[in-house]
C-alpha cells in the first residue's frame, strides 16, 4: 500500500502547543518588543539619541516585513525551514545585542533580532494547520498567538530585575529563543508524514500567487488602520505615563507588565474567538483596543486606572491579532501566506501610526493625539467589514466565518 503524502492532523500533543507559544513569546514579546523596554539602558551604553532609537525601531519594522515576505513565499510549503529562520535570527540577534561593544554592531543585531517575529507567525500558522484537526485549528491558532503577552511580561520582569545587567538579560533571551525553536521542531508531529513539495492531499503543491489573496483586500485595509491606531500606546505609551502622568520609570515598566499580562490572558478568549464570527470578534476586540487607548490618555496619572487600561489593551490587541489569523485562514487559499500579508499590513500601519502620533503629540499634546489614534482604530473596526452577505472565496458567507 502506498504511503499517503497527507499529514494527518490531530496527533500533536500539548508539548507542541507549549513550545509554539514559547516561540511566539520569544520572537515577539522578547526579541522584538523587548528593545523598547531596554531602550533607556541601551541609550546609556551606546550613542543612541532619541532620533536614532526611533530609526532603529522603524528599521526593525522594515526587516519584519521583509521576513514576512519570505514567510509568504516559503512557509506554506516549508514551514519547518521558516521556523528555523525565525528562531535562528531572533536568537543570533539577541546574542549579538548581548555581545555588542560598538553602536554599529548593536544596531545590526537589533534588526536581526526583529526579523524572527516576521518568520515565526506564518510558519507556526502552517504548522498548527498540519498538526491539529480542522475543528481545533482556530482555537489553537489563538492560543499560540497569545504567546506575545507572555513574552511582554517576561521582558518587563527582565527589565526590572536585570536593568543594570542588560547583557545577561539578552543572553537569556537568546537561549530561550533557541530552545523554543528546537522544541517546536521536535514536537511537530507532521514532520515525518509530509513529503517536500506536496500538499496534504497528495497533489503537487502550487505556489501561492498574489491573485489568490484578492479576497484579503478588506482585511488588509482593516489591519493597516488598526495598526495605525494601536501604535500610539505601543510606541508612545510609556512616554505618556512618565511625562504626562508623572510615573517613575519603574512604575511605567510595571504598567507594561500589566499590558503583557492582559495579552497572556487572551489565551482564555480562544474558545470565544473560535465560536463567534469574525464580524463579531473583530469589532469587539478593536473597539476595546480603541477604548483602552483613549482611556489611558485621559487619566495617565492614576496608577490603578493605567494598569487596568493597559491590561485591557493587551488583552484586546492580542485577541484582535488572533482574529486576523482566523480571518486569513478562512479567506485566503493559504493560511500562512494570508497571515504574512495581514501582519505585514498591521506592522506597516504601526510604523505610519508611530510617526503620525508623534507629530500630533508635538503639535497638540498627548490627549488629542491618542484620541485621533483611537478614532483610527475604530475605522478599522467599522469601515472595512463588508456586509454580512459578502461571500469569501471559499464560498461561505462572512457572518458565518468562525
Amino acid at each position: 500500500m502506498k504511503r499517503s503524502f497527507q499529514a494527518t492532523p490531530g496527533t500533536a500533543g500539548p508539548l507542541f502547543a507549549m513550545t509554539a507559544v514559547a516561540l511566539i513569546a520569544a520572537t515577539y514579546g522578547l526579541a522584538r518588543f523587548g528593545y523598547g523596554l531596554f531602550l533607556p539602558q541601551f541609550s546609556g551604553s551606546f550613542a543612541l539619541t532619541p532620533t536614532i532609537g526611533g530609526l532603529l525601531s522603524s528599521g526593525a519594522s522594515i526587516v519584519y516585513c521583509l521576513a514576512a515576505a519570505v514567510g509568504f513565499r516559503y512557509a506554506p510549503h516549508h514551514p519547518r525551514a521558516v521556523t528555523i529562520l525565525a528562531g535562528s535570527s531572533a536568537s543570533l540577534g539577541s546574542a549579538g545585542i548581548a555581545a555588542s561593544t560598538v553602536t554599529s554592531a548593536f544596531a545590526a543585531s537589533v534588526l536581526l533580532a526583529g526579523m524572527g517575529a516576521g518568520f515565526a507567525s506564518p510558519s507556526l500558522v502552517e504548522l498548527v494547520r498540519r498538526n491539529v484537526t480542522e475543528s481545533r485549528q482556530d482555537w489553537l491558532q489563538s492560543v499560540v498567538n497569545s504567546g506575545t503577552g507572555f513574552g511582554v511580561v517576561a521582558a518587563g520582569v527582565l527589565a526590572l530585575a536585570l536593568s543594570t545587567s542588560w547583557r545577561l538579560a539578552w543572553a537569556l533571551i537568546a537561549v530561550v529563543t533557541l530552545a523554543s525553536m528546537i522544541g517546536v521542531l521536535m514536537t511537530d508531529s507532521s514532520r515525518a508524514r509530509t513529503a517536500p513539495g506536496r500538499q496534504h492531499h497528495g497533489v503537487p503543491a502550487r505556489r501561492t500567487r498574489w491573485s489568490d489573496l484578492r479576497p484579503l483586500t478588506h482585511p488588509v485595509l482593516a489591519a493597516f488602520a488598526y495598526g495605525t491606531g494601536c501604535a500610539a500606546l505601543w510606541i508612545h505609551g510609556r512616554t505618556l505615563l512618565e511625562q504626562q502622568g508623572g510615573m517613575t520609570t519603574t512604575s511605567s515598566a510595571v504598567v507594561w507588565i500589566a499590558l503583557g499580562a492582559g495579552g497572556a490572558a487572551a489565551v482564555l478568549t480562544a474558545p470565544w474567538l473560535a465560536r463567534h464570527s469574525v464580524r463579531t470578534t473583530w469589532t469587539i476586540t478593536v473597539c476595546a483596543t480603541a477604548g483602552a487607548t483613549g482611556a489611558i490618555a485621559a487619566l495617565p496619572g492614576s496608577t490603578a486606572f493605567s494598569f487596568a487600561a493597559a491590561a485591557l489593551f493587551g488583552l484586546a490587541y492580542t485577541a484582535a491579532t488572533s482574529v486576523l489569523i482566523i480571518w486569513a485562514t478562512h479567506t485566503a487559499t493559504s493560511s500562512a501566506a494570508g497571515t504574512s500579508v495581514l501582519f505585514t499590513s498591521l506592522v506597516l500601519g504601526q510604523a505610519a501610526g508611530s510617526t503620525l502620533t508623534g507629530s500630533l503629540i508635538d503639535a497638540a499634546g498627548f490627549v488629542p493625539a491618542f484620541a485621533v489614534a483611537a478614532a483610527i482604530s475604530l475605522i478599522g473596526a467599522i469601515g472595512f467589514v463588508r456586509p454580512a452577505r459578502w461571500r469569501t472565496s471559499m464560498g461561505r458567507s462572512f457572518d458565518r466565518l468562525p
